[in-house]
């Protein structure tokens, strides 16, 4: 790491010397670009929701660049293909710090992102997932060079849960958890929280749980029916295609309680499996289908489209659309790409008013715990916007990393 920063360091000498003899217009258009490295998953599963983040970002590069480029320098990047494979992710995060990239960009899931970014963390790089929700994409795991754009699976869960119960009015819930992958888990954990706290102990009557590829849960939904009293709400913890078959087995077992849902199920695509769907909640980043009420959003919107001619496919782009926003702030407050000083900027946000919401860093914690929501329901066989809504409970860092759960 000594090596990389002190050949960085030669280099900016080299830039300083130029520009000392050399009219300032020819000095920037001669001096090398800022380089972003993105180490995502262009194909197999994970590319379904690395492609709407990373289009996002690219829009934004783009933008930057059409604006006069950050601290007067373009902005190029560099894509490599992870193929959803975590040994891969290490090799081509190993590539991209060979490069010399001064951001390197990584996949939506801590599992097959974390190896790209152990590798920019090592080299003292600042390296970004696009939207993963685990917080050990941070110091606690990869490192402190490490960050997401994404909040935390717990506050999804919080946030939900307190929307319910102060804004529905709802008392009693039971929990439905997806055991495939650690981000249900931390939803789950986060709804718990939550409505033990606002509700008392026994206000989760009951809870169950069943794996993503599972056909039937009917064992589960015998379970629910056999209770005493009916749950005022079920939360499902789980992401597609699962949890639309769990959402459409609910419903066809006639259970029309209110479902809260975790944000992993957000966006229309999956609806038609449950046609005529209602009484179904989660907390979303954005709205893709005219009623957001925060016209950043409609301007977001606006760049991507004229970025690649159709709007984003996915809520998540918009993580993506900040993840350099919030980048390229602190590098234009640094007023270096050095990696040092850019993270000193970063640890110090407070409520920062990027597109996707107010953004909090501290040097200890590099998720989001309480960016506002917009709280979506499926109405007419399509997500609406509700409401925007910030939760008030935070998670602990126990809590963030499950310890004792």
């Amino acid at each position: 790491m000594y090596e990389y920063k002190f050949a960085r360091g030669l280099k900016q000498l080299a830039a300083a010397a130029v520009i000392s003899v050399t009219p300032i217009g020819v000095a920037l258009a001669e001096e090398a670009p800022i380089k972003v490295g993105f180490a995502i998953a262009q194909s197999g599963w994970l590319s379904n929701y690395d492609l709407a983040p990373y289009r996002a970002a690219i829009a934004k590069i783009d933008k930057i660049n059409a604006d006069g480029g950050l601290l007067g320098r373009k902005i190029e990047y560099i894509l490599g293909d992870t193929k959803t494979e975590q040994e891969r992710a290490a090799t081509v995060g190993a590539e991209m710090v060979s490069s010399e990239v001064d951001l390197l960009v990584v996949s939506c899931d801590y599992d097959f992102g974390a190896p790209a970014a152990l590798a920019a963390n090592n080299a003292g790089i600042i390296t970004m997932s696009l939207c993963a929700a685990d917080p050990k994409m941070g110091v606690q795991g990869v490192g402190p060079y490490a960050f997401t754009a994404n909040s935390a699976a717990q506050s999804e869960g919080i946030a939900i849960a307190e929307y319910a119960f102060k804004e529905m009015g709802l008392k009693t819930a039971y929990v439905l958890e997806d055991t495939t992958i650690e981000y249900n888990k931390s939803n789950c954990a986060g709804f718990r929280y939550a409505w033990k706290e606002m509700a008392g102990e026994d206000a989760i009557v009951g809870e169950d749980t069943f794996r993503n590829e599972d056909p039937s849960i009917a064992a589960q939904i015998t379970r629910i029916k056999a209770l005493d009293t009916a749950p005022d709400a079920i939360h499902v913890c789980s992401f597609t295609p699962g949890g639309a078959s769990a959402v459409r087995q609910l419903r066809a077992a006639g259970i029309d309680a209110p479902i809260l849902a975790s944000t992993a199920m957000v966006d229309n695509y999956w609806l038609n499996a449950v046609p005529g769907l209602k009484d179904f909640y989660l907390p979303g980043f954005m709205s893709l289908y005219g009623d957001d009420p925060r016209p950043e959003m409609a301007e977001f919107l606006e760049v991507f489209k004229e970025r690649w001619d159709a709007l984003p496919v996915s809520s998540y782009s918009v993580l993506g659309y900040s993840l350099i926003e919030s980048w390229a702030h602190a590098v234009e407050q640094a007023e270096t790409v050095e990696s040092d000083e850019v993270l000193a900027v970063m640890n110090t946000y407070k409520d920062e008013p990027f597109t996707a919401g107010p953004t909090t860093f501290t040097d200890q914690l590099h998720v989001q715990v309480n960016r506002p929501w917009l709280i979506m329901k499926v109405e007419n066989d399509t997500f609406q916007a509700v409401e925007v809504f910030r939760n008030s409970l935070t998670p602990d860092m126990r809590l963030l990393f499950r310890v004792g759960q």
